[in-house]
């Protein structure tokens, strides 16, 4: 009986008028954490879907770190086994139609009954976050929907990222989260929810004792009659339980005149009291759910139950009313499920090794989906290793494989050891491990002699490498070396090199792909075009990529390479409309989290530079909330830390730069991505006065690179080394393409000598109001002539902007050479006179006697002076008159 929890069940019920929102429930085993929350959901007005964990994830993960789980049971979870009923159970309600392409793009992974997986290597999980979001919040626009997840303390990681990511972004009210755990999570936005243990009433209440009424109430069963329990029994059960109900329960089904010692013991009184028909259904029950839930545990239907039993429908029926009366199972539609899963491993740690490996033959043999497991636990390797095959568990297959011979009647289509690790590898993949999915891939080419064969897994190989920062260019001319006619290949190979800035190479190779058939090749020649000086051109191959793409990502990274080559040519208004245009395809197609995040970033950038620094935040913060892949994230916090180090945030940059860096690792994506963060430093240095940092960071970029392969950053990180002396001359063979590169080849120039005339000239024409306010300072320190109007000009660029350290080079440079800033205060030369002695820190007295007036005359002065300049203080008159040049 459910007693108390009316806090509890108000809290439940706010968080349901408020949503979207979540309520995590906290509370140790068997507190009531699932009680409580079947009690609300049994009575709102929504659709409730559930899900939950069980200790087969929790073993799995803890074998993946190489420790012992604490929990018994049957190893092999599958990545986001949490969410996959309440997908399946909102699938089922109304259709995959719900998402782009029913489904087959990311959903399929996890619900084979969607159809063929359409597949996507770099963008798998992506796709499928992506996917359930807009399932969920489509499915909350028909009616409100409750997600129930239980036991997230054994949710494998999969499971949890896809929880935090929606979590941060379900924006539509009609959704409402809530998990259970045992220990309290970390999850953003969501509620915490304690349960406490029950007060002494509310146990009397759930013991039918004099606190209260109840149908059916607890005690001692004797058969099928219940023996009521006195006070005295009452209250040794408060007193041994701690107000835990599971507890309570136990204390209640084996009687208070002896204490149990130990929890299972607890756990497994009422089971003892069961005859032997219903305790053998009890122990099937608890064989059959032992698997992992996405392979048909947790919940074990009434016919797996009457074809293991080996009983009649009437037999079945009688062995399990004592079963469900004494609530060790619950009646779960056609099916039962334990009351807690306390009692189901409880119940399985009993059995002997005889028994267990019985039923769990007899388990595999009544239930195909979960046959694996159940061999495997059964000690059949040979019989695991056929199930694991014919159910595509690849992992499982390698892990039998030398256990076992491989199939020999046909039913493998020729598939051998290599084929299963690229299929495991695959897997690994999607499921985001990609140190797992890099060791397969490597295993599977040791393996194979068909040169075909080879190349697709190098290919396969690259994409899992450019995943973890590691550069993919030796692995694809082997790739082509191998299939030299792969039009998708050779494609792959002169994207590489036009990262890379071998751009030749790059051109010969993205023709070839193209003749060839790669239509996603038009868009690498779109960027080498772009390269070369012609934006109009490069604008027509982006339009003719999208035109001609093979599929949606083809589309969006079009958009994203038009948007990257306009910004990189001072187009900074263009390049926001085709990233604007570019993000707006990206959620229509239910991409947002993966390409769109890409483009994003590419948007943020021309804001960025066009000194619209509310607005790049609000895009940037918009899309990591998304949780983009790493790459993406990375060039999305590059940004940011760019902005943070010109609104003059310093330690946000470089906590920005910490966190960036390993995501940036190797060259994966060329030498502009691995600069990227050396710049971020030099920035960040620079602003803060750290000269000596910035000479290091110089002196690494000088001698670990090779700058002349650099399309975006090399001539700003040569603009540092020039600044802090490291360098005097750009390296041979250095080209500048665009606007923007020369205004960088401008201010170098200026760096080592030259005119910073010159350099405002060319920001001027490239519209950056930053690097402007910058380069007008130093044209004002070469200029004194001209330094108050330049100096005036660069204020009002760090007031717009609101740049502080832009405004701090202004103050200083108009100290420095005496220029005022303000507008005249009206200061009469005699005041100007007493301002510069207030400046030494003279008394009034003392400017007095200085002046050759008198003591009260001086006073006057001083306060006239205050007055005009709309200071408090002394102090703060002669701060001002140095800061805006007026001394």
């Amino acid at each position: 009986m459910f007693v108390g929890r009316q806090k509890q069940l108000a809290a439940l019920a706010a968080a349901l008028e408020r949503t979207p929102g979540a309520v995590l429930v906290v509370g140790e085993a068997g507190i009531g954490k699932s009680a409580l929350v079947r009690e609300f959901t049994g009575g709102v007005d929504a659709l409730v879907a559930e899900g939950g964990a069980d200790p087969g994830t929790a073993l799995q993960t803890a074998a993946a770190h190489g420790v012992q789980a604490g929990v018994h049971g049957v190893q092999g979870g599958m990545p986001y086994a949490v969410f996959v009923p309440v997908l399946r159970r909102l699938v089922r309600e109304y259709g995959a139609e719900l998402v782009p392409g029913g489904g087959r793009n990311g959903l399929a992974r996890l619900l084979p009954e969607l159809g063929e997986l359409e597949e996507h290597p770099e963008l798998g999980r992506a796709r499928l976050f992506e996917e359930v979001l807009l399932l969920v919040e489509r499915a909350a626009e028909r009616r409100p929907v409750v997600l129930v997840l239980e036991d997230l303390h054994w949710a494998d990681q999969a499971s949890r990222d896809l929880l935090v990511f929606l979590l941060r972004n379900l924006t539509r009210p009609g959704v409402l989260v809530i998990a259970t755990s045992r220990e309290p999570l970390r999850l953003p936005m969501a509620e915490v929810l304690k349960v406490p243990p029950l007060g002494r009433d509310e146990v009397a209440r759930m013991l039918g004792g004099t606190d209260g009424e109840q149908d059916a109430p607890l005690g001692r069963t004797d058969g099928e009659r219940v023996v009521p329990l006195g006070r005295a029994d009452i209250d040794r059960i408060v007193a041994r339980s701690e107000g835990n109900p599971l507890f309570v329960e136990a204390l209640a089904d084996a009687g208070t005149a002896t204490t149990p010692a130990s929890l299972r013991e607890l756990l497994l009184a009422g089971a003892e009291r069961l005859g032997r028909a219903s305790l053998d259904v009890l122990r099937i029950a608890a064989v059959s759910s032992s698997v992992s839930p996405s392979y048909g545990g947790s919940r074990t239907p009434h016919e797996v139950l009457r074809s293991v039993a080996g009983l009649d429908d009437l037999a079945l029926d009688e062995a399990l009313r004592p079963v469900v009366r004494a609530r060790l199972l619950l009646v779960d539609g056609d099916g039962y499920v334990f009351r807690h899963t306390l009692i189901r491993d409880a119940v399985y740690d009993d059995l002997l090794p005889g028994e267990r490996i019985r039923l769990h033959t007899r388990c595999a043999e009544a239930r195909p989906e979960p046959a694996a497991d159940h061999w495997y636990a059964a000690g059949d390797r040979r019989r695991a290793f056929e199930a694991a095959w014919r159910a595509g568990r690849w992992e499982r297959v390698l892990e039998l494989w030398d256990q076992s011979d491989s199939p020999d009647d046909g039913s493998d289509g020729g598939m051998d050891h290599a084929a299963v690790l690229e299929l495991a590898a695959k897997d690994a993949l999607h499921a985001g491990d990609a140190e797992r999915a890099e060791e397969l891939a490597s295993r599977a080419l040791d393996e194979v002699r068909d040169p075909l064969r080879a190349a697709h897994l190098l290919e396969l190989r690259v994409a899992i490498r450019d995943l973890l920062g590691e550069e993919g260019l030796a692995d694809l001319r082997e790739a082509i070396r191998l299939a030299p006619r792969e039009a998708r290949l050779i494609g792959a190979l002169a994207n590489t090199l036009a990262w890379n800035g071998q751009d030749a190479e790059a051109r010969a190779h993205a023709e070839d792909a193209l003749a060839l058939g790669d239509s996603r090749s038009l868009v690498t020649l779109a960027a080498l075009t772009a390269l070369e000086g012609d934006l109009a051109a490069a604008s027509r191959l982006h339009a003719e990529a999208r035109a001609a793409a093979p599929d949606d990502d083809t589309v969006l990274a079009a958009y994203a390479g038009e948007a990257d080559v306009l910004e990189a040519a001072g187009e900074h208004a263009k390049a926001e409309a085709v990233a604007r245009r570019g993000m707006a395809q990206a959620r229509r197609l239910g991409m947002a989290r993966s390409r769109g995040a890409h483009i994003a970033a590419n948007l943020a950038e021309p804001l960025a530079s066009l000194g619209r620094w509310k607005e790049a935040r609000e895009v940037i913060d918009a899309a990591l909330a998304l949780d983009p892949p790493p790459i993406h994230r990375a060039w999305l916090l590059m940004v940011l830390g760019t902005v943070a180090v010109w609104e003059g945030s310093l330690g946000e940059a470089a906590d920005v730069l910490d966190r960036a860096r390993p995501l940036m690792r190797g060259r994966s994506r060329g030498y502009d991505s691995c600069l990227e963060p050396d710049l971020l430093e030099g920035r960040l240095a620079v602003a803060a006065g750290d000269v000596e940092r910035a000479g290091r960071l110089a002196d690494h970029v000088l001698s670990a690179h090779d700058l002349t392969l650099s399309r975006r950053y090399a001539w700003p990180l040569l603009v540092i080394a020039a600044r802090t002396g490291r360098v005097r001359q750009a390296p041979a063979g250095m080209e500048t393409t665009g606007r923007v590169q020369e205004a960088y080849r401008a201010t170098f120039e200026a760096e080592c000598g030259g005119s910073w005339a010159a350099a405002v000239a060319a920001w001027r024409m490239v519209g950056q109001p930053y690097a402007l306010g910058q380069a007008l300072v130093r044209a004002a320190e070469q200029d004194p002539e001209s330094a108050r109007e330049l100096l005036r000009e660069a204020a009002a660029i760090a007031e717009r902007l609101g740049s502080a350290p832009l405004r701090q080079e202004v103050e200083a440079a108009a100290a420095s050479g005496r220029v005022r800033l303000t507008a005249e205060p009206g200061l009469s030369a005699r005041e100007l006179e007493v301002l510069e002695l207030v400046a030494e820190g003279l008394s009034n007295r003392q400017i007095a006697e200085r002046l050759f007036i008198s003591a009260r005359t001086s006073g006057v002065h001083v306060s006239n002076i205050m007055a005009k300049l709309g200071v408090a203080s002394r102090v703060e008159a002669a701060a001002l008159a140095r800061r805006t040049g007026l001394l």
